[in-house]
């Protein structure tokens, strides 16, 4: 539940939190449970073949590997949640790139992530998602992993 809770802290404390990274998390369904006081800057990660937390949203329940209740309102999708910020944030006019440019999940062979980017937003309003074309929930992070997610972290602090 970890993205969950980076967005959860988001909301709660946006005037402390420069950036949240999330891998395969979901934020609020309902929108109006958040009201982020100041944009915070969102690096999604998400791989399309996820089986828990599915990269088109849904509802975790008894079979999941979190022991979640059955009764868990549905969750948002990869797409649906980095628009929900990118609207807290006021940024706007997302770019997908063309094709994969980066090596993040060993388990998928070469290039296997696709960056959608808004590419207009106020200081500290960055969203992007990193879509992991063929992912899965636990991937096996490439040497490019950890570089890739520090330098993103380092480049969006706090205005």
């Amino acid at each position: 539940m970890g993205g969950y809770m980076a967005y959860r802290m988001a909301c709660q404390s946006a005037d402390r939190i420069a950036s949240i990274v999330a891998l395969s998390g979901t934020t609020f369904l309902d929108p109006g449970r958040c009201q982020p006081s100041e944009p915070v800057d969102v690096l999604h990660i998400h791989a399309t073949a996820e089986e828990e937390f599915f990269y088109l949203g849904g509802v975790l329940g008894p079979s999941s590997a979190y022991s979640i209740p059955a009764n868990m309102p549905p969750y948002p999708g990869a797409v649906q949640t980095v628009q929900t910020w990118a609207t807290y944030n006021g940024a706007r006019e997302p770019v997908t790139d063309p094709a994969p440019s980066m090596d993040l999940d060993l388990k998928v062979p070469g290039l296997d992530t696709v960056v959608t980017r808004y590419t207009t937003s106020p200081p500290g309003g960055a969203v992007e998602l990193w879509s992991i074309i063929g992912g899965t929930h636990i991937p096996t992070f490439s040497p490019e992993f950890s570089p890739r997610v520090i330098d993103w972290l380092l480049a969006h602090p706090k205005p």
